[in-house]
């Protein structure tokens, strides 16, 4: 009988809640390991604030990012000691991208709590700067919102997330403006609460200040092909990684891309780390797909029975 194939992915902020990750934190001494190792380069304490909130704290942007990554890849470390495998490819929505190129040993777990910490910080800065919103547009195919997008200034498509889910974002003004428009002409669209117009070009100051921190960093040819965000295709070699990260904070997110690349390339997708965001769009964009997650010890068993059914 053929290997299964089977792919792992890592979601992005928005998908954090208070509490997250505890289960494994309370039962695993690596787990804590990699708490601690956060906490240290970080300088905060990444358990409290995961466990105890408030959630006003651990949706802060240059807190939020670095609990995700770390309830994230304690979740894929947390299932590799119970059912070792291989993915035959690993992806991450937004900072899932930067789980995803850790898991695939591009960079160390210290280099990624290090980097994503300056990312965060610098889109948070950015955001003050150059202050911005974003929203969900359903039911319109990605030519069509860019149809839409022509009559605004500072606007533009944030997240790719589905053939009807794409995330716009954009100036203060011109995001009012384009919700008053979508609501006038019956455009179901879905507010976000977020800090800032991410993927889009009002993150650029960010880019050029993570551009020089992402170079400070030893970066390697990655073990495990990583589909990366700004273009949809997957790289394995370093130069390309660090060209992918540097573009990714001011492109749109290609998921939509990503997951119908992979449609016929894999017998699995298991989502590690908080909620089921990413497993929710997959099954939508691929309803045949056999989907998972793993966030805690319950969803890490049953996940390990979806498994062994599938082999």
């Amino acid at each position: 009988m053929a290997e299964k194939r089977i792919g792992a992915v890592f979601p992005g902020q928005g998908s954090q809640y208070v509490g997250m990750g505890k289960d494994f934190y309370q039962n695993y001494e690596y787990v804590r390991e990699i708490f601690d190792t956060g906490s240290k380069i970080c300088g905060f304490d990444i358990a409290k604030i995961c466990f105890e909130g408030p959630m006003e704290k651990l949706t802060d942007t240059e807190i939020c990012q670095i609990c995700v990554f770390a309830v994230s890849f304690s979740a894929w470390k947390v299932f590799q000691q119970h059912y070792c495998f291989v993915p035959c490819f690993v992806a991450g929505h937004s900072l899932g991208e930067y789980t995803a190129f850790t898991v695939a040993e591009a960079f160390s777990l210290k280099d990624a709590f290090f980097i994503i910490y300056q990312r965060a910080k610098f889109m948070k800065q950015a955001a003050m700067k150059n202050p911005g919103t974003m929203v969900a547009v359903l039911g319109k195919s990605v030519d069509e919102v860019e149809k839409m997008l022509e009559e605004f200034d500072d606007v533009y498509i944030s997240n790719i997330n589905g053939q009807a889910q794409i995330v716009v974002g954009g100036s203060i003004q011109g995001m009012n403006q384009f919700v008053i428009w979508c609501r006038e002409n019956g455009v179901k669209i879905i507010p976000l609460n977020v800090s800032g117009a991410f993927h889009t070009p009002l993150m650029e100051d960010a880019r050029c200040l993570l551009e020089n921190e992402i170079d400070k960093i030893d970066i390697s040819d990655c073990k495990i092909p990583v589909y990366t965000n700004w273009d949809g295709k997957t790289t394995c070699h370093a130069e390309q990684i660090k060209n992918a990260l540097k573009k990714q904070i001011v492109c749109s997110v290609q998921w939509l891309k990503i997951v119908e690349s992979i449609n016929n390339s894999v017998d699995m997708i298991i989502e590690f780390g908080p909620k089921k965001v990413l497993s929710g769009l997959v099954k939508k964009i691929l309803p045949e797909m056999v989907v998972s997650n793993v966030e805690d010890i319950d969803s890490l068993n049953k996940t390990i029975e979806v498994m062994k059914l599938l082999t």
